[in-house]
């Protein structure tokens, strides 16, 4: 995707291919900046191997996705990939979106990254939200 910076910069960024991992087998690598906090709680105590994947990764690393691309920075820019994984891992940690313009953006994001896998919506729930049903794709995020 393409991502345009506060200063005006174009940035094309890959996407993140956990998802690529069939439903409940374990992640064979993950990027920081996408793990839901249930990954890096795991990956911290050592068990990341034994993690399975379900779709609400999916979801959180969609909401993470839509986060950068409606901001034009990634939520976790300037931290180390163990920084990021400690402070996602963190039960203090709280998911700040206010720098998302777009108000049903925002809560489309803030949905995705519930820090509880069994809060964030399904894939079905979220094609029903009114940012999506209010846009014509391909939409506008800033």
């Amino acid at each position: 995707f393409v991502v345009k910076t506060a200063d005006g910069k174009i940035n094309v960024k890959g996407i993140d291919l956990e998802s690529a991992i069939p439903y409940m087998e374990n992640p064979v690598d993950y990027s920081p900046e996408a793990c839901p906090p249930e990954f890096a709680k795991a990956f911290l105590e050592g068990d990341g191997p034994f993690f399975l994947l379900d779709y609400s990764y999916d979801i959180w690393s969609l909401g993470m996705t839509l986060f950068e691309m409606a901001t034009g920075y990634g939520m976790f820019d300037g931290y180390t990939p163990l920084q990021i994984t400690q402070t996602i891992g963190s039960d203090d940690w709280i998911v700040d979106v206010q720098d998302v313009d777009n108000p049903q953006l925002r809560d489309v994001i803030q949905q995705c990254l519930q820090k509880d896998p069994d809060s964030r919506p399904t894939i079905g729930q979220l094609f029903f939200h009114p940012f999506f049903l209010s846009s014509a794709l391909p939409f506008r995020l800033f």
